[in-house]
Order: structure tokens, then C-alpha cells, then sequence
């Protein structure tokens, strides 16, 4: 599944380009970044232009798609098309629904692997694509549930550069402690789809290395922080893994 999941983190550049083509420039950088859609299996950027325009794009169905009001207008099938026919796919789109700005594939920031262009295709294995949005969708519960039952308030979104769906929450009243949690992509810490937590006091990492152990998942050596490889996890395991990170943060 790993090399499904860079195939969707490169597909899911369209989208990223998407918002920084037509959306207002935020200082965070959060206008590139894209929500879950559990119920149609999709990924999808902030809302834009005056016709609540969204890009999607649908791991059920391996289609890139242009919304209008959360409707598809059109799509297009990462399967067969190459990347030069996506880009006349987004310049049809913008002349269709006249819109003031034109789509650019153009980033400031690089992925971990060779770009796309020209005549290149994706190699996304549709079976892999599923099982993948069953591990976004359980994380989105995941958090949703945390965020709820703890009273905390976060977006949950997917950030395009690092691929990662994410929280960020305040913990305490004062406002100095912070968490950042999320589902990211196999890297240099774990070779797999994994659940991390890491604390912030004051603008600082929270050190973590004498922290007492968790029923599941370790506090890193390396890092400051906890993972949780997420094959076989299910909502109530990573809430919990959560949860155990959250107290000892706030301790």
C-alpha cells in the first residue's frame, strides 16, 4: 500500500494547486490544505470562487472531480489520463465556470519523490486506494471523537506537503500547551501508516523522554513524541492513545 499512498500524495498536488491558485494566500499556508470526506471517500480542498467550487478527489473511485455546492460537475480518471490532459482538464474547468483566475501546477515547496509531467500516468492500485480511506476515515473519527469528548477545538485537515491529516488543539486555559496530533505517512520514524502526538509549552517541544509508557504505541527516542503504527487500529485504540498522550502533556 505504501506505493498507492505516494501515488494518492502526488495526485493530491491538484488540489493543493488548487488552493493556491484560487484561494486568498494564508500565512500558515492552510488555504492549501484539504479536508476528509468520510461519507463519498474523498479528499477536497477549502470552498472557492463564487460558485462554492471545490477539487476533489475520490479514492473510491480514483477520479479527480470539480464540485459545484458539493455536487460533481465533472472528473476525471487519474487512471488512464496523463498528466498534460489533467492540466487541460483544470484550464476546461476555469473557462467553464469563468473563472477570474487560472489554475497553476506550481509549488513552493518539494515532495520526498520525482514529480509528474508530460505524458506520465498514475499507478494507483484502486484495492489500496480503499483500504487507505478506511484508515483516513477512521482517524477523522478518531479525532472528532477526541476533540468532542474532551472539549478541545481543532480543524482535521490534511496538509498536502508533509500528507498527514491533522489536529493542533490547546490543552490548558492559560494557553500555553498544545497538541499536535495526526495520521501520517510512512517516514523516517515509522515504515508505515502511523498515529503521532507531540506536546508544546510556550512555543517549545515538551521533552518526552521520561514519560511513563503507553498500553499502546512508544514514546520515541529520537523525537519527542509518541507513534502508533495504525494497521489493525480501530476508533476507541487511537482515542485512546490520544488520550493517554493528553494527560501526560498537561501533567
Amino acid at each position: 500500500m505504501k506505493h498507492t499512498i505516494e501515488q494518492i500524495h502526488l495526485a493530491a498536488q491538484y488540489l493543493a494547486a488548487a488552493g493556491i491558485s484560487f484561494l486568498d494566500k494564508k500565512v500558515d499556508d492552510s488555504h492549501t490544505n484539504l479536508g476528509w470526506d468520510t461519507e463519498n471517500k474523498r479528499l477536497a480542498t477549502h470552498a472557492f470562487g463564487t460558485g462554492n467550487h471545490q477539487v476533489g478527489l475520490n479514492l473510491a473511485s480514483v477520479k479527480l472531480e470539480w464540485l459545484n455546492n458539493g455536487e460533481v460537475a465533472s472528473t476525471i480518471d487519474l487512471k488512464t489520463a496523463t498528466h498534460s490532459e489533467i492540466l487541460n482538464w483544470f484550464k476546461a474547468q476555469v473557462e467553464k465556470h469563468n473563472m477570474e483566475t487560472v489554475y497553476q501546477y506550481d509549488f513552493h515547496y518539494e515532495l520526498p519523490y520525482p514529480s509528474i509531467s508530460g505524458n506520465d500516468t498514475f499507478k494507483i492500485d484502486p484495492s489500496n486506494s480503499l483500504k487507505y480511506a478506511e484508515e483516513l476515515s477512521t482517524a477523522q473519527t478518531s479525532f472528532e471523537t477526541f476533540l468532542s469528548e474532551n472539549d478541545l477545538k481543532s480543524p482535521i485537515r490534511v496538509w498536502p506537503h508533509h500528507f498527514d491529516l491533522g489536529i493542533y488543539t490547546q490543552l490548558d486555559s492559560s494557553g500555553s500547551v498544545f497538541l499536535a496530533a495526526g495520521l501520517a505517512v510512512a517516514d523516517t520514524l515509522v515504515d508505515s501508516l502511523y498515529y503521532y502526538a507531540a506536546g508544546y509549552k510556550d512555543g517549545e517541544e515538551i521533552v518526552t523522554k521520561s514519560f511513563s509508557g503507553l498500553d499502546k504505541g512508544d514514546w520515541r527516542s529520537s523525537w519527542n513524541g509518541a507513534t502508533l503504527a495504525s494497521e489493525g487500529i480501530n476508533v476507541e485504540v487511537s482515542k485512546h492513545f490520544l488520550n493517554q498522550a493528553k494527560e501526560q502533556f498537561i501533567k
